[in-house]
């Protein structure tokens, strides 16, 4: 393999490097955008005993296909805009929702916190100016006001597609008084939310502590979009008030397990540098953590997963998030990595860490492997040249994001101009945005009129997996993926992908440049369990795929004929009315 540049320089701070390729944020939103939406009804002969954790019984809304299967599809009035050709709404996007009972009569009024009648308080969490890295890479994409334009536009649009039982979504804005990682302003932060605002969700919360969505747990408010950076326990020790679209680092470890131990252990580093590629495989991990330790049960998984699939980490190493320290940090841990004799570094951590890492190895003329794993961003193309080429020729592993397309063919933007006639105002950051709206009011839909956290989550469990295409991730919340515990995040699947140095094209952002990732298979997607041991093709462009120009046909939506209600309102003005 060749060196094609020479590595980054050393003194830009890492949002003077995240500035120019701040629009990938939309990359991961478009795999988080395929979130499931249902409706429901208030009827209880449209309604299922759904078994709710801890074994309540909890009536919602009956699908399409629960009745199907039951033979009592002629017993129920569906939705108007039910496509019962398919049992799903009438949408023009592959994750539509199952078609559920239409609704008549009362709701119920005040069912829960921030419900009434009429309406459902949500709030928007936006953090403090340059306190949130991923708030900061939205205002430098889109302007707020474009970014709460497009907000509303999603939820007016879902309002008019799916069943709200007689209530509208009513968002209130709220700005974070503290750093991304601050818990103490994140805890009177959530505590004026729930109380002063007096809402049923928050959408978004500080990126780098849950003491925010955990302070929200306790007044009984959920959080959509939160705890990104805590492990999947916390998800469950806080039924059901935490929801996310991605996966929490444990349910990456069941197709990293599978992958490291069908297609790396046992073998020569043959894809790493001249150092190592005549080398048995040595392992060494590398993962966040938070200044008061919260990832203690990912550790345990890699150990348990390492145990189950024959695999060992030689040395495991952790850092936190702090921007000042992290240069320092990566050469303390790349010179134990050398000095212990990995020969493959696992990498699990945010998308800043690499930029140093590799910047040391090579420092230390050092040359491993380096697989990467789905997290955060570090699996994009417009990141990945940022790291240093030389390390990064020898970069491979599993990505969460689909097989690349086009962005005006994803969910959010094809639904957008459909109804609107027009595309979104916030262009770069529309599937960004569309990640949570869409994925609170699919629990909103699918709760039914009786709304509370609790037919919040059961409404959740009980929608159907979906997708599972090149550019259509699974989605699916509860027990259908075979997690341990109940679900609360949507991605199930990942694809395998390397690096390719070589290859010139246009990243995330629409940047021509060097450097891309190479999907095996054309992108084909697993489950844990799914792979078989050996047979993927790493580093051989046979059969791998980089862009799709256009959809594959069997993963393009259904053509509808648009609403046309919302044409005309594309617009600033009319989307914040």
């Amino acid at each position: 393999m060749t060196d094609p540049m020479p590595s980054m320089p050393p003194k830009a701070s890492p949002l003077q490097r995240w500035g120019p390729v701040a629009a990938i944020v939309v990359v991961v939103a478009v795999i988080a955008a395929v979130v499931v939406v249902g409706g429901g009804s208030d009827d209880e002969e449209a309604s299922t005993g759904t078994s709710a954790p801890g074994g309540a019984a909890s009536t919602v809304p009956i699908t399409w296909f629960e009745a199907e299967e039951a033979g009592t599809l002629d017993d129920y009035t569906w939705v108007d805009n039910c496509d019962e050709e398919t049992g799903r709404l009438a949408i023009p996007t592959a994750y539509a929702p199952p078609c559920l009972p239409a609704f008549e009569g009362d709701n119920g009024g005040a069912t829960s916190k921030g419900v009434t009648e009429d309406t459902i308080r949500v709030a928007f969490y936006q953090a403090p100016e340059n306190a949130d890295l991923l708030s900061t890479l939205q205002g430098k994409t889109d302007e707020p006001e474009e970014a709460m334009a497009t907000r509303r536009a999603q939820i007016a649009m879902l309002t008019d597609l799916y069943e709200t039982y007689g209530r509208r979504v009513e968002l209130v804005e709220f700005l974070g008084t503290g750093d991304a990682d601050d818990e103490t302003a994140a805890i009177a932060d959530a505590r004026e939310v729930a109380q002063d605002l007096d809402v049923f969700a928050s959408i978004g919360g500080p990126t780098l502590t849950g003491a925010y969505a955990e302070e929200l747990a306790r007044q009984g408010v959920l959080c959509i979009g939160c705890g990104a950076a805590n492990p999947n326990s916390k998800f469950i020790e806080n039924d059901p008030y935490w929801w996310g679209s991605s996966a929490t680092a444990e349910q990456f470890l069941l197709v990293v397990g599978d992958f490291v131990a069908g297609q790396l252990l046992g073998k020569p580093a043959e894809f790493g540098g001249e150092d190592v590629q005549d080398q048995d495989r040595v392992f060494g991990v590398v993962h966040f953590e938070q200044d008061v330790p919260v990832f203690g049960e990912v550790q345990d998984a890699v150990d348990e997963r390492s145990q189950d699939t024959g695999y060992e980490a030689a040395i495991t190493e952790t850092y936190t998030l702090d921007f000042a320290t992290m240069p320092q940090r990566a050469a303390s841990v790349m010179a134990k990595m050398k000095e212990t004799g990995v020969t493959t570094v696992i990498f699990l951590g945010d998308p800043i860490m690499p930029i140093y890492l590799t910047e040391a190895a090579t420092a230390l003329d050092y040359y491993p492997e380096w697989v990467i794993t789905g997290t955060v961003l570090t699996d994009t193309s417009a990141l990945g040249r940022l790291y240093d080429p030389a390390q990064w020729a020898h970069a491979f592993g599993l990505s969460i994001l689909p097989a690349r397309a086009p962005r005006e063919q994803g969910a959010s933007w094809v639904l957008h101009e459909w109804y609107y006639g027009e595309p979104p105002v916030a262009d770069a950051t529309q599937a960004l945005i569309w990640a949570n709206t869409s994925l609170l009011m699919a629990g909103i839909y699918a709760a039914g009129p009786d709304l509370t956290p609790e037919t919040f989550r059961d409404g959740m469990f009980n929608l159907p997996a979906t997708g599972g295409g090149i550019t259509t991730p699974q989605i699916s919340f509860g027990d259908q993926a075979g997690f341990a515990g109940p679900d609360f995040l949507g991605i199930d699947d990942m694809t395998v992908v390397w690096w390719d140095a070589d290859e010139v094209g246009v990243d995330e952002q629409g940047v021509e440049g060097p450097g891309m990732y190479r999907y095996v298979d054309g992108g084909v997607r697993y489950l844990p369990g799914e792979m078989e041991p050996g047979t993927i093709r790493l580093f051989d462009e046979e059969g791998t795929a980089l862009v799709y120009e256009e959809l594959p046909a069997d993963e393009r939506p259904p053509d509808y004929p648009s609403p046309e209600v919302g044409a005309g309102c594309p617009t600033i003005g009319c989307q914040t009315e």
